[in-house]
Protein backbone atom coordinates (compact mmCIF):
# COMPACT_ATOMS: atom_id res chain seq x y z
CA UNK A 1 0.00 0.00 0.00
CA UNK A 2 1.62 3.32 -0.77
CA UNK A 3 2.18 6.11 1.54
CA UNK A 4 0.10 8.58 0.00
CA UNK A 5 -3.08 6.36 0.00
CA UNK A 6 -2.27 6.28 3.53
CA UNK A 7 -2.88 9.84 4.32
CA UNK A 8 -6.27 10.54 5.15
CA UNK A 9 -5.40 8.14 8.05
CA UNK A 10 -2.83 10.67 9.93
CA UNK A 11 -4.48 13.21 11.90
CA UNK A 12 -3.85 15.65 8.78
CA UNK A 13 -6.10 13.79 6.87
CA UNK A 14 -10.06 13.02 8.04
CA UNK A 15 -10.20 13.77 11.64
CA UNK A 16 -7.89 16.68 10.98
CA UNK A 17 -11.06 18.31 8.71
CA UNK A 18 -13.32 17.37 11.44
CA UNK A 19 -11.10 19.24 14.20
CA UNK A 20 -11.30 22.11 12.26
CA UNK A 21 -14.96 22.32 12.11
CA UNK A 22 -15.08 21.60 15.72
CA UNK A 23 -13.01 24.60 16.54
CA UNK A 24 -15.93 26.85 15.88
CA UNK A 25 -18.28 25.23 17.79
CA UNK A 26 -17.80 26.52 21.46
CA UNK A 27 -20.09 23.27 23.03
CA UNK A 28 -20.17 20.56 20.72
CA UNK A 29 -20.90 16.79 21.98
CA UNK A 30 -17.41 14.84 22.15
CA UNK A 31 -18.90 11.44 21.45
CA UNK A 32 -15.43 9.99 19.92
CA UNK A 33 -13.46 10.58 23.16
CA UNK A 34 -11.27 8.22 24.57
CA UNK A 35 -10.46 9.45 27.78
CA UNK A 36 -12.08 7.91 30.55
CA UNK A 37 -10.95 10.66 33.62
CA UNK A 38 -12.82 13.16 31.47
CA UNK A 39 -16.76 11.57 32.30
CA UNK A 40 -15.57 11.03 36.01
CA UNK A 41 -14.04 6.79 35.29
CA UNK A 42 -11.12 6.75 37.60
CA UNK A 43 -9.31 4.61 40.07
CA UNK A 44 -10.92 3.98 42.99
CA UNK A 45 -10.80 6.06 45.99
CA UNK A 46 -8.47 4.36 48.17
CA UNK A 47 -5.63 4.15 45.39
CA UNK A 48 -6.34 7.53 44.94
CA UNK A 49 -5.76 8.55 48.34
CA UNK A 50 -2.36 6.59 48.01
CA UNK A 51 -1.58 8.77 44.67
CA UNK A 52 -2.25 11.96 46.57
CA UNK A 53 0.20 10.79 49.09
CA UNK A 54 3.53 10.45 46.91
CA UNK A 55 6.22 12.65 47.63
CA UNK A 56 6.91 13.46 43.87
CA UNK A 57 10.68 15.09 44.56
CA UNK A 58 11.70 11.46 44.96
CA UNK A 59 11.24 10.26 42.21
CA UNK A 60 13.31 13.06 40.04
CA UNK A 61 16.08 11.08 39.37
CA UNK A 62 16.73 8.82 36.10
CA UNK A 63 14.82 5.81 35.47
CA UNK A 64 15.99 2.17 34.90
CA UNK A 65 16.25 1.99 31.18
CA UNK A 66 13.43 -1.12 30.69
CA UNK A 67 11.39 0.12 33.84
CA UNK A 68 10.83 -0.06 37.60
CA UNK A 69 11.96 -3.85 38.98
CA UNK A 70 9.04 -4.24 41.27
CA UNK A 71 6.67 -2.91 38.47
CA UNK A 72 7.70 -5.07 35.87
CA UNK A 73 7.66 -8.30 38.06
CA UNK A 74 4.42 -7.41 38.74
CA UNK A 75 3.17 -7.08 34.98
CA UNK A 76 4.90 -10.55 34.15
CA UNK A 77 2.45 -12.28 36.61
CA UNK A 78 -0.58 -10.12 35.74
CA UNK A 79 0.31 -11.24 31.63
CA UNK A 80 0.79 -14.90 33.62
CA UNK A 81 -2.83 -14.33 35.29
CA UNK A 82 -4.27 -13.69 32.28
CA UNK A 83 -2.73 -15.80 29.29
CA UNK A 84 -1.29 -18.50 31.17
CA UNK A 85 2.09 -17.88 29.01
CA UNK A 86 5.13 -16.69 31.44
CA UNK A 87 6.66 -13.59 30.04
CA UNK A 88 9.98 -12.88 32.38
CA UNK A 89 10.26 -9.12 33.78
CA UNK A 90 13.61 -9.42 31.97
CA UNK A 91 11.66 -9.62 28.31
CA UNK A 92 8.88 -6.36 29.75
CA UNK A 93 10.08 -3.09 28.71
CA UNK A 94 8.32 0.05 30.13
CA UNK A 95 7.09 2.29 27.35
CA UNK A 96 5.35 5.71 26.55
CA UNK A 97 2.09 4.08 26.00
CA UNK A 98 1.15 1.13 22.98
CA UNK A 99 1.81 4.30 21.11
CA UNK A 100 5.43 4.42 21.65
CA UNK A 101 5.22 0.09 21.63
CA UNK A 102 4.63 0.49 17.87
CA UNK A 103 7.34 2.16 16.86
CA UNK A 104 9.69 0.36 19.03
CA UNK A 105 8.37 -2.82 17.45
CA UNK A 106 8.78 -2.09 13.71
CA UNK A 107 12.30 -0.29 14.49
CA UNK A 108 13.15 -3.50 15.83
CA UNK A 109 11.84 -5.98 12.97
CA UNK A 110 12.27 -4.38 10.46
CA UNK A 111 15.41 -1.89 10.44
CA UNK A 112 17.82 -4.33 9.04
CA UNK A 113 15.02 -6.94 7.28
CA UNK A 114 12.41 -4.90 4.76
CA UNK A 115 9.48 -6.29 4.23
CA UNK A 116 6.04 -6.25 4.90
CA UNK A 117 3.07 -6.16 7.93
CA UNK A 118 -0.81 -7.19 8.04
CA UNK A 119 -3.03 -4.67 10.00
CA UNK A 120 -6.66 -5.72 10.60
CA UNK A 121 -9.05 -3.58 8.85
CA UNK A 122 -10.68 -1.55 10.95
CA UNK A 123 -7.81 -0.85 12.93
CA UNK A 124 -6.21 1.57 15.59
CA UNK A 125 -5.31 5.08 13.95
CA UNK A 126 -1.66 5.00 15.08
CA UNK A 127 -0.83 2.03 14.57
CA UNK A 128 -1.54 2.11 10.89
CA UNK A 129 0.48 6.19 10.78
CA UNK A 130 3.37 4.50 12.72
CA UNK A 131 3.79 1.10 10.54
CA UNK A 132 3.59 3.13 7.57
CA UNK A 133 6.91 4.98 8.72
CA UNK A 134 9.23 1.51 9.00
CA UNK A 135 7.61 -0.93 6.37
CA UNK A 136 4.82 -1.69 3.94
CA UNK A 137 1.77 -2.58 4.97
CA UNK A 138 -1.67 -4.20 3.61
CA UNK A 139 -4.90 -5.10 5.23
CA UNK A 140 -6.70 -8.41 6.16
CA UNK A 141 -10.38 -7.80 6.58
CA UNK A 142 -12.74 -8.13 9.48
CA UNK A 143 -15.92 -9.21 8.35
CA UNK A 144 -18.93 -7.98 9.73
CA UNK A 145 -21.28 -10.56 8.78
CA UNK A 146 -19.03 -12.70 11.29
CA UNK A 147 -19.22 -10.74 13.99
CA UNK A 148 -15.82 -8.30 13.12
CA UNK A 149 -14.04 -11.42 13.00
CA UNK A 150 -11.11 -11.80 10.66
CA UNK A 151 -12.06 -13.08 6.97
CA UNK A 152 -9.36 -16.26 7.08
CA UNK A 153 -9.92 -17.22 3.58
CA UNK A 154 -9.12 -13.65 2.36
CA UNK A 155 -6.04 -13.39 4.67
CA UNK A 156 -4.36 -16.74 3.57
CA UNK A 157 -4.84 -15.62 -0.08
CA UNK A 158 -3.44 -12.02 0.58
CA UNK A 159 -0.49 -13.71 2.02
CA UNK A 160 0.35 -15.75 -0.67
CA UNK A 161 -0.12 -12.00 -2.79
CA UNK A 162 2.52 -10.42 0.03
CA UNK A 163 5.61 -13.33 0.51
CA UNK A 164 7.76 -10.42 1.96
CA UNK A 165 5.23 -10.46 4.76
CA UNK A 166 6.90 -10.46 8.48
CA UNK A 167 4.72 -9.91 10.82
CA UNK A 168 0.87 -9.74 11.80
CA UNK A 169 -1.16 -7.40 14.23
CA UNK A 170 -3.89 -9.02 16.48
CA UNK A 171 -6.55 -6.45 18.12
CA UNK A 172 -8.44 -8.00 20.90
CA UNK A 173 -10.87 -6.38 21.85
CA UNK A 174 -10.71 -4.38 18.89
CA UNK A 175 -10.68 -0.84 18.36
CA UNK A 176 -12.86 0.39 16.65
CA UNK A 177 -15.34 -2.46 16.38
CA UNK A 178 -15.34 -3.59 19.95
CA UNK A 179 -15.08 -7.12 18.30
CA UNK A 180 -13.17 -9.98 21.66
CA UNK A 181 -11.79 -13.01 19.74
CA UNK A 182 -12.86 -16.25 20.40
CA UNK A 183 -10.26 -19.21 21.42
CA UNK A 184 -11.36 -20.62 17.72
CA UNK A 185 -10.32 -17.67 16.10
CA UNK A 186 -7.15 -17.23 17.56
CA UNK A 187 -5.97 -20.76 17.20
CA UNK A 188 -6.80 -19.85 13.47
CA UNK A 189 -5.06 -17.28 13.44
CA UNK A 190 -2.06 -18.48 15.29
CA UNK A 191 -2.01 -21.49 12.90
CA UNK A 192 -2.11 -19.26 9.89
CA UNK A 193 0.96 -17.20 11.74
CA UNK A 194 3.11 -20.15 12.11
CA UNK A 195 2.58 -21.85 8.46
CA UNK A 196 3.99 -18.51 7.02
CA UNK A 197 6.53 -17.61 9.53
CA UNK A 198 5.34 -14.53 11.23
CA UNK A 199 5.31 -12.81 14.10
CA UNK A 200 3.02 -11.95 16.07
CA UNK A 201 1.80 -8.58 17.22
CA UNK A 202 -0.99 -8.47 19.79
CA UNK A 203 -2.23 -5.12 21.28
CA UNK A 204 -4.37 -6.29 24.16
CA UNK A 205 -5.27 -2.51 25.68
CA UNK A 206 -8.98 -3.88 26.71
CA UNK A 207 -7.72 -7.19 28.10
CA UNK A 208 -10.11 -6.87 30.83
CA UNK A 209 -12.51 -4.24 30.09
CA UNK A 210 -14.51 -7.51 28.15
CA UNK A 211 -18.52 -8.11 28.85
CA UNK A 212 -17.64 -12.03 28.66
CA UNK A 213 -14.72 -14.75 28.28
CA UNK A 214 -11.50 -12.82 27.34
CA UNK A 215 -8.78 -15.13 25.37
CA UNK A 216 -5.31 -13.42 24.99
CA UNK A 217 -3.26 -14.88 21.52
CA UNK A 218 -0.74 -15.54 24.12
CA UNK A 219 -2.18 -18.60 25.41
CA UNK A 220 -2.30 -20.10 22.09
CA UNK A 221 1.36 -19.05 20.72
CA UNK A 222 3.63 -22.01 21.85
CA UNK A 223 6.71 -21.15 19.87
CA UNK A 224 5.89 -18.62 17.74
CA UNK A 225 7.36 -15.48 18.93
CA UNK A 226 5.16 -12.93 19.86
CA UNK A 227 5.76 -9.35 20.35
CA UNK A 228 2.90 -7.62 23.28
CA UNK A 229 1.51 -4.40 23.95
CA UNK A 230 -0.25 -3.15 26.56
CA UNK A 231 -0.95 -0.27 28.89
CA UNK A 232 -2.66 1.40 31.55
CA UNK A 233 -4.83 3.96 29.58
CA UNK A 234 -7.72 1.82 29.52
CA UNK A 235 -8.36 -0.53 32.01
CA UNK A 236 -6.75 1.44 34.73
CA UNK A 237 -7.98 4.88 33.56
CA UNK A 238 -4.68 6.46 33.46
CA UNK A 239 -3.90 7.94 29.65
CA UNK A 240 -2.55 11.02 31.09
CA UNK A 241 0.62 9.40 32.52
CA UNK A 242 1.71 7.58 28.84
CA UNK A 243 2.34 4.59 30.50
CA UNK A 244 2.59 1.27 28.40
CA UNK A 245 4.51 -2.04 28.19
CA UNK A 246 6.28 -3.95 25.93
CA UNK A 247 7.02 -7.82 26.34
CA UNK A 248 9.44 -10.15 24.02
CA UNK A 249 7.96 -14.03 23.25
CA UNK A 250 10.22 -16.63 21.49
CA UNK A 251 10.71 -18.97 23.92
CA UNK A 252 12.79 -21.20 21.07
CA UNK A 253 15.19 -18.20 20.21
CA UNK A 254 14.13 -17.66 16.73
CA UNK A 255 14.78 -14.08 16.23
CA UNK A 256 17.50 -12.76 19.49
CA UNK A 257 18.07 -9.66 17.19
CA UNK A 258 14.80 -8.65 17.16
CA UNK A 259 15.13 -8.49 21.52
CA UNK A 260 18.74 -6.87 21.39
CA UNK A 261 17.23 -3.93 18.99
CA UNK A 262 14.47 -3.34 21.42
CA UNK A 263 16.59 -3.23 24.08
CA UNK A 264 19.49 -1.19 22.47
CA UNK A 265 16.01 1.63 21.14
CA UNK A 266 14.75 1.87 24.82
CA UNK A 267 18.67 2.25 26.35
CA UNK A 268 18.75 4.73 23.91
CA UNK A 269 15.93 7.12 25.39
CA UNK A 270 16.99 6.43 29.06
CA UNK A 271 13.56 4.86 30.54
CA UNK A 272 9.75 6.37 31.26
CA UNK A 273 8.92 8.75 33.73
CA UNK A 274 9.20 7.39 37.46
CA UNK A 275 6.55 8.82 39.23
CA UNK A 276 4.51 7.55 36.09
CA UNK A 277 5.79 3.74 37.16
CA UNK A 278 4.74 4.30 40.71
CA UNK A 279 1.74 5.22 40.17
CA UNK A 280 1.26 2.70 37.72
CA UNK A 281 2.34 0.22 40.26
CA UNK A 282 -0.61 1.48 42.81
CA UNK A 283 -3.35 0.85 40.00
CA UNK A 284 -2.32 -2.54 40.16
CA UNK A 285 -3.42 -3.22 43.21
CA UNK A 286 -7.15 -1.69 42.58
CA UNK A 287 -9.91 -4.01 43.49
CA UNK A 288 -11.59 -6.39 41.36
CA UNK A 289 -14.95 -4.82 42.17
CA UNK A 290 -13.68 -1.50 41.05
CA UNK A 291 -12.37 -2.70 37.56
CA UNK A 292 -15.54 -4.51 37.09
CA UNK A 293 -17.77 -1.96 38.22
CA UNK A 294 -16.22 0.21 35.32
CA UNK A 295 -16.33 -2.92 33.05
CA UNK A 296 -20.05 -2.62 33.68
CA UNK A 297 -20.94 0.33 33.48
CA UNK A 298 -19.20 0.91 29.94
CA UNK A 299 -21.39 -2.65 28.88
CA UNK A 300 -24.70 -0.83 29.87
CA UNK A 301 -23.99 2.15 27.66
CA UNK A 302 -22.91 -0.19 25.05
CA UNK A 303 -26.08 -1.90 25.49
CA UNK A 304 -28.25 1.12 25.81
CA UNK A 305 -26.93 3.00 22.67
CA UNK A 306 -26.57 0.13 20.42
CA UNK A 307 -30.56 -0.09 21.05
CA UNK A 308 -31.19 3.28 20.15
CA UNK A 309 -28.97 3.17 17.41
CA UNK A 310 -31.05 -0.10 15.65
CA UNK A 311 -33.99 1.55 16.48
CA UNK A 312 -33.05 3.85 13.36
CA UNK A 313 -33.64 3.11 9.74
CA UNK A 314 -30.54 3.16 7.68
CA UNK A 315 -28.63 1.58 10.76
CA UNK A 316 -27.25 -1.62 11.44
CA UNK A 317 -24.93 -2.60 14.58
CA UNK A 318 -23.10 -5.48 15.73
CA UNK A 319 -23.13 -5.29 19.39
CA UNK A 320 -19.37 -4.86 20.61
CA UNK A 321 -18.10 -7.72 23.24
CA UNK A 322 -15.82 -5.42 24.77
CA UNK A 323 -13.66 -2.14 24.35
CA UNK A 324 -15.70 1.34 25.16
CA UNK A 325 -16.83 1.71 21.38
CA UNK A 326 -19.93 1.08 19.21
CA UNK A 327 -19.51 0.94 15.58
CA UNK A 328 -22.39 1.14 13.48
CA UNK A 329 -22.99 0.67 10.04
CA UNK A 330 -24.87 3.12 7.53
CA UNK A 331 -27.20 0.88 5.29
CA UNK A 332 -27.99 4.07 3.10
CA UNK A 333 -26.12 5.19 0.59
CA UNK A 334 -24.52 8.57 2.43
CA UNK A 335 -20.48 8.81 2.57
CA UNK A 336 -20.08 8.22 5.93
CA UNK A 337 -17.62 11.69 5.79
CA UNK A 338 -20.27 13.65 4.84
CA UNK A 339 -22.62 12.28 7.68
CA UNK A 340 -19.65 12.92 10.26
CA UNK A 341 -18.99 16.16 9.39
CA UNK A 342 -23.42 17.24 8.43
CA UNK A 343 -23.73 15.58 12.30
CA UNK A 344 -21.00 18.43 14.02
CA UNK A 345 -21.64 21.17 11.66
CA UNK A 346 -25.91 21.08 12.31
CA UNK A 347 -25.99 18.87 15.36
CA UNK A 348 -22.83 19.46 16.74
CA UNK A 349 -22.20 15.70 17.45
CA UNK A 350 -18.64 14.76 16.77
CA UNK A 351 -18.32 11.17 15.93
CA UNK A 352 -15.29 9.63 13.85
CA UNK A 353 -16.18 8.43 10.41
CA UNK A 354 -15.05 4.79 10.08
CA UNK A 355 -13.34 5.67 6.67
CA UNK A 356 -10.62 6.63 9.26
CA UNK A 357 -10.37 3.12 10.38
CA UNK A 358 -9.39 1.45 7.25
CA UNK A 359 -10.43 1.15 3.81
CA UNK A 360 -12.92 -1.29 2.25
CA UNK A 361 -14.96 -3.57 5.64
CA UNK A 362 -14.52 0.25 7.74
CA UNK A 363 -16.20 2.65 5.11
CA UNK A 364 -19.59 3.27 5.64
CA UNK A 365 -19.42 3.50 9.43
CA UNK A 366 -19.34 5.44 12.57
CA UNK A 367 -17.81 4.98 15.93
CA UNK A 368 -19.55 6.16 19.00
CA UNK A 369 -17.34 6.17 22.26
CA UNK A 370 -19.80 5.06 25.15
CA UNK A 371 -17.98 7.15 28.01
CA UNK A 372 -20.53 10.00 28.17
CA UNK A 373 -23.78 9.94 29.98
CA UNK A 374 -26.88 8.29 28.79
CA UNK A 375 -28.96 11.27 28.10
CA UNK A 376 -25.40 12.66 25.77
CA UNK A 377 -25.86 8.93 24.58
CA UNK A 378 -29.44 9.46 23.59
CA UNK A 379 -28.93 12.72 21.87
CA UNK A 380 -26.20 11.29 19.39
CA UNK A 381 -28.77 8.51 18.38
CA UNK A 382 -31.29 11.09 17.65
CA UNK A 383 -28.94 13.74 15.77
CA UNK A 384 -28.29 10.59 13.99
CA UNK A 385 -31.48 9.53 12.85
CA UNK A 386 -32.58 13.31 11.62
CA UNK A 387 -29.04 13.51 9.41
CA UNK A 388 -30.06 10.48 7.76
CA UNK A 389 -33.61 11.57 7.69
CA UNK A 390 -32.25 15.04 5.69
CA UNK A 391 -29.49 12.86 3.89
CA UNK A 392 -30.93 10.13 2.42
CA UNK A 393 -33.64 11.64 0.64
Amino acid sequence: MKNEDLSRFSYMGIISDLNKIAQSIPNFLHLSNCDPPVYGYVLEAAIQKQINQLQISNFSGYPSWNGDDELRHALSQRIQGISNVEIPPNRLVMTYGVSEGFPLTFDALFYKNPGSLAIPDPSYIPLIVQARRFSKIWFYDCDEQLNWNPDMDQLVTSLEKHPDTKAIVIITPNSPTGAVYSEKTLKELINIAGQHNLIIITDEIYDSLTFGKFVSPLEFAYDNPVIYLNGFSKVYRLPGFRLGYLGWHDPLEKYPEIWFQLEHLCKGRLGVTSIAQEIAKLALRESKEATLDFTQSIHKKQIFLTEHLESIDGISVVPAQGGTYVFPRIIYDIDDEILAKYLLKTHHIYVTPGSAYGFSPARNHLRFVTLESYDALLQGAQALKKSLNVLSK
